[in-house]
Formats: structure tokens, C-alpha cells, sequence
């Protein structure tokens, strides 16, 4: 395969450069993952399942990692681009292929929408808090709606634009980005293990009773909290793009799975254990106050900075769920225009920078018209519905995939075949 002017050139066809290295990868994963969810979905776990909220996600975790197995084996296998839909096309081809192509383009896509939106938010709310002339000033001059379509508008054009400039700049940009939301939330961790040292004995109390609602309440919690695990998958996604990605890819899926965990175990151990509200139990404040209650615990046991820090938190993790997200999005887009199913130019690749830019810039458009002209609350839960039909699907493919070739060389294997994928389907 020649090397011409920094080019990789087959048949005349201009190639994806693997610039992603392990730690690259790994920030994908970590950073779609750990998106503005975590905020909001702490304080609906915890009115639903009281202190084994803890427990809801760490159930979760199990459960995700079943899948994350499928992943690892497929993606270090058949690395090209496009995930999930590149390995249920080669086990179910027709139909069922060409319809979790579209399954998945529409999901990332609308994730895409979500992470926009929720940017918009988290950004407006800074400066009514810390800067309120300016945002006083902007809804008496255009309007609340039309500033937020405005910062909506302007979030989603950036990493479009830089998403098409390639993905070592695209990646330098997540790592970036992604380290600065894990060292705000070990902040907020940090007061939070402060103040449950300082208090032991109320700290324990408020993980008394720990099944406020029975095992009924942690399953609820369960089903409305698995969204926050969705984003190791991107990784497989951009598998093209990742240097020696029979090694890197599985590595990159469980690192990214593993911190991610950590994480959202440490948060809500900290969000039950350092709040110590009057007259009420810790778990059901933070689930009346839902989608705010990591913004009032940070504001009960850090320093004045506190709420600053998350609302900074939020904008950090949407900024980082945005930009892995249109990364994977345009990525099946490019797949499935290489296999036919969208017009071919799809599937072009620019000269020098190496990017699907087509496919980039159509998903810009989609996404855009999606967080502005659509009910998002439908459309997120329509994505959430084939997010889990798709994890089904490469389960599936890869019972198929091994059973119609049990010889062939795989870089790694998932344990206890065929059980895992089977019971990972069935969940």
C-alpha cells in the first residue's frame, strides 16, 4: 500500500489515518459516558430506589459490561468504521442490517440533539447566576427561546467544524475537555468524602433503611438511569481511525467502562452521604428535587465556588458528550453510505484531512433540525428504545459471527460463550 504526500492511498481511494492512540479511545468512551446524565438522573435514582440508588447503578454496570464484551470482541475483529451497525450487517445482511444502520445513525443523532440542548441550558444558567446584567440583557433584547436556540445553534456548528478538521484534532479536543470534567467532579467528590468524615455516624444514618422501596424500587431505577452507560460504544465506531485496534479497542471499551463506573458510584455515595437536610431523609430530597440535586448537595457541603463547579461540570460534560457523539454519528452515516444505503458521496473522504466530511456535515443538519423542531422528550426516549435494541442485535451478531466461522482467528475472545452474549440479549 503506497504512502504518497501523508496520504494512505488504496486503489486510488483515499483511507482514515490512525491517529487515535489507547488513551484517545479511552476518552471517547469516558467522555460520552460521563455526559450531563450523571447530574440529572442522581436525583431520579435516588427517589426512586433511596440509598441503593447505589446499588441500581452498580447492577447497571454488570449489565453493561456483558455487552461491553460483544464489543470488544467484534470491534477488535471487524474494525471499520461505523460500530454496532458494521457488525449486525455482516451477521444479519438485508434488512435487519440495513434497519440498525438507520436505528443507530437516528439514535447518536438525537443524542447529539440532547447534548446540544442540555448545553444551551447548563450555559444560560451560568450567566443568570454569575452574570445576571448579561443574561438579562440577552432575553430583553431577543428573547429567552431565541438565546438558547442561539448558543444551540452555535454549539452544534463548532463541533461540526472541528470534528471535519480530523480526528487527532478531534480527539485532542475530547481528552482536553474530558480531563477537565473528571478533575470538577473529583472536586466535588473531594468535599463530599470532607464532609462524610467529618460526620460519620449521620453519614451512615442516611443509608438506613438502604431499600426504602424493596427491590421493585431498584429496578425502576435501574430502567431509568441505563442511558448514563451508553457511550463505550462510540469507541467501535471510529475503529477505522485507532491504532492497532485489536489490542487498543478492548482496552480502550473496559478503561472507559471502569472509570466511568467509579465515578457515578463515587457521586452518588457522596450526593447520599454528605447531604444531611431538616426533617427529611437524605434520598428523598435529592429525588424531590430531581435534575437539581446535584446542584443543591454541592451547595450544602462545598465552599461558595460549589455550584459554580458543577454548572461548569455540566457544560464541560455536554461539551465532551457532544463532540464524541457527532464523531460516531457521522461515522455510520459514512458506513452505511459505503455500503449503498446512503448516496454514495457519503462515504468520501476528504484528501488531507482524512474526515467523511459529508457525512459530518450531513449529520450536522439532521441533529440541528432535530434539537430545534422536534418534541426532544419523544424523540430521546424513541433513541433510548433503539439504543437498547441495537445492544440486543450485536449480542446476536455475535453468536452468528461465531458460530458460522468457529475457526477463525479472533483478537479477543468473550468469556463463558455462548452464555454472556445470550444473557445479555435477554436482559
Amino acid at each position: 500500500m503506497p504512502v504518497e504526500s501523508g496520504l494512505t492511498v488504496s486503489e486510488n481511494r483515499v483511507t482514515f489515518a490512525r491517529d487515535l492512540g489507547l488513551f484517545d479511545a479511552s476518552m471517547i468512551g469516558i467522555g460520552a459516558m460521563i455526559g450531563a446524565g450523571i447530574f440529572v438522573l442522581t436525583g431520579i435514582a435516588a427517589g426512586e430506589a433511596g440509598p441503593a440508588a447505589i446499588l441500581a447503578f452498580a447492577l447497571n454496570g454488570v449489565v453493561t459490561l456483558l455487552t461491553a464484551f460483544a464489543y470488544a470482541e467484534l470491534s477488535s475483529t471487524i474494525p471499520e468504521a461505523g460500530g454496532g451497525y458494521s457488525f449486525v450487517k455482516r451477521a444479519f445482511p438485508g434488512p435487519i442490517g440495513f434497519i440498525s444502520g438507520w436505528m443507530l445513525w437516528f439514535a447518536y443523532t438525537v443524542a447529539c440533539s440532547l447534548y446540544a440542548l442540555g448545553f444551551s441550558s447548563y450555559f444560560w444558567e451560568f450567566f443568570h447566576k454569575y452574570v445576571p446584567s448579561l443574561g438579562h440583557f440577552v432575553e430583553a433584547s431577543i428573547g429567552g427561546k431565541a438565546g438558547g436556540i442561539l448558543i444551540t445553534i452555535f454549539i452544534c456548528a463548532f463541533f461540526v467544524w472541528l470534528n471535519a478538521r480530523g480526528a487527532e484534532v478531534t480527539g485532542k479536543a475530547e481528552n482536553i475537555i474530558t480531563i477537565a470534567k473528571i478533575f470538577v467532579l473529583m472536586i466535588f467528590i473531594y468535599y463530599g468524602l470532607g464532609q462524610i468524615w467529618a460526620e460519620p455516624d449521620a453519614a451512615m444514618a442516611n443509608f438506613t433503611p438502604f431499600m426504602p422501596k424493596g427491590f421493585a424500587g431498584v429496578t425502576i431505577a435501574m430502567g431509568l438511569t441505563f442511558i448514563a452507560f451508553e457511550g463505550y460504544d462510540l469507541i467501535a465506531t471510529v475503529a477505522e481511525e485507532i491504532k492497532e485496534p485489536e489490542k487498543n479497542i478492548p482496552r480502550a471499551t473496559f478503561i472507559s467502562l471502569g472509570v466511568t463506573m467509579v465515578v457515578y458510584l463515587l457521586i452518588l455515595f457522596v450526593a447520599l452521604g454528605a447531604v444531611h437536610p431538616v426533617g427529611q431523609e437524605t434520598w428523598q430530597f435529592l429525588g424531590d428535587n430531581g435534575e437539581t440535586a446535584i446542584v443543591l448537595a454541592a451547595d450544602s457541603f462545598m465552599p461558595s465556588f460549589g455550584v459554580a463547579t458543577i454548572v461548569f461540570g455540566g457544560l464541560l460534560s455536554t461539551m465532551s458528550a457532544l463532540n464524541a457523539t457527532v464523531m460516531a454519528s457521522s461515522r455510520v452515516a459514512f458506513s452505511m453510505g459505503r455500503d449503498k444505503w446512503l448516496p454514495a458521496s457519503v462515504a468520501t473522504i476528504h484528501p488531507t484531512r482524512r474526515t467523511p466530511h459529508i457525512a459530518i456535515m450531513l449529520t450536522g443538519v439532521i441533529l440541528l433540525i432535530v434539537a430545534l423542531a422536534l418534541p426532544i422528550e419523544i424523540v430521546g426516549s424513541a433513541a433510548s428504545l433503539m439504543f437498547l435494541l441495537t445492544f440486543t442485535l450485536v449480542n446476536l451478531a455475535l453468536i452468528v459471527l461465531r458460530r458460522r466461522s468457529p475457526g477463525a482467528a479472533v483478537a479477543w475472545k468473550v468469556p463463558l460463550f455462548p452464555y454472556v452474549p445470550l444473557a445479555a440479549a435477554v436482559i
